[in-house]
């Protein structure tokens, strides 16, 4: 999992674990039951057949709580116990969700597919289920495709039950898998042209899916500029720079290619505009090189 996974993993973890004493009293209360709800036989059996659920899921044993609780869940609806079937199902979701957080913080994607495919099938609603889901399958080998499509239902569900944020997640995820493919395909030393139509296919085929975004673009300005596309190269960087949220150092990187793709193009004037502006950072060292050899 990469750093920017693991935030993501680790902050929405944060969001929807509850806390532990609480999850505690969840795992050793009896859900309430109707007194005159079902036969009394089937009530007992409820009883005894969710305490051993509650006792499995304590012990982390999943794959013995889920179909404990699914049985439970059975004896709920047969004895009319709608409370108590209700509350059962409250219960499998919050431990799907948590144990399918973990997962993913331990780095087990397989295990976390299991559990937020298991809350999934109870929450259909639950847009969460679905992008842990995508987060479990974009981290396997072989998966990736899936993963961007599950990811995409994500986004949906969320979009209909007004999930903004999980819909955030998701459309980043998604913008992330083709720009580390960009990036990685322009992390050579003076890239040409192969790397740059490798770059550009990765991100062509991120808008059959989302919206460009500020550092989708800037890496687009960047094969651009590789491929000796200069002047499409700036008009990208400078789309890029008006989406770009963050600091003179973070719009560095947008003024850089603007002004090695305008002195490409023989506007020294503007290009040494434009590296005074990209003089911050990462960019300092390169942009002070042409301010002194290309501006004086």
């Amino acid at each position: 999992m990469n750093a920017n996974v693991r935030h993501i993993a680790q902050s929405m973890s944060r969001r929807v674990l509850v806390p532990v004493l609480a999850l505690a009293l969840a795992l050793v209360a009896t859900p309430v039951l109707a007194q005159d709800g079902g036969s009394q036989a089937k009530v007992e059996e409820l009883k005894k057949t969710f305490a051993a659920a509650m006792n499995a899921a304590k012990q982390g044993n999943a794959d013995e709580a889920y179909p404990k609780l699914e049985q439970s869940l059975q004896l709920a609806n047969e004895a009319e116990q709608s409370g108590a079937a209700s509350q059962i199902q409250d219960r499998m979701i919050t431990l799907a969700k948590n144990w399918g957080n973990k997962a993913l913080t331990d780095k087990n994607y397989a295990e976390a597919e299991t559990h937020f495919n298991k809350g999934a099938q109870y929450a259909p609603d639950d847009a969460y289920m679905v992008y842990g889901m995508g987060l479990a399958q974009i981290n396997q080998n072989g998966k990736t495709a899936d993963a961007i499509q599950t990811l995409q239902q994500a986004i949906s569900v969320a979009e209909e039950n007004g999930d903004r944020k999980t819909a955030q997640l998701a459309t980043e995820r998604i913008r992330q898998e083709f720009v580390s493919r960009a990036s990685k395909a322009l992390n050579v030393q003076n890239p040409g042209r192969s790397a740059a139509e490798e770059a550009l296919t990765a991100l062509d085929e991120m808008r059959g899916y989302v919206d460009p975004s500020a550092k989708s673009l800037f890496f687009r300005a960047t094969a651009l500029y590789a491929q000796g596309n200069h002047q499409e190269a700036i008009s990208t960087a400078r789309e890029g720079l008006e989406m770009h949220r963050g600091s003179r150092t973070s719009a560095a990187k947008y003024h850089f290619v603007i002004g090695e793709s305008q002195l490409q193009n023989g506007d020294k004037e503007s290009a040494c505009a434009e590296f005074e502006q990209a003089a911050f950072g990462d960019y300092k060292a390169r942009s002070e090189h042409y301010l002194e050899n290309e501006c004086n």
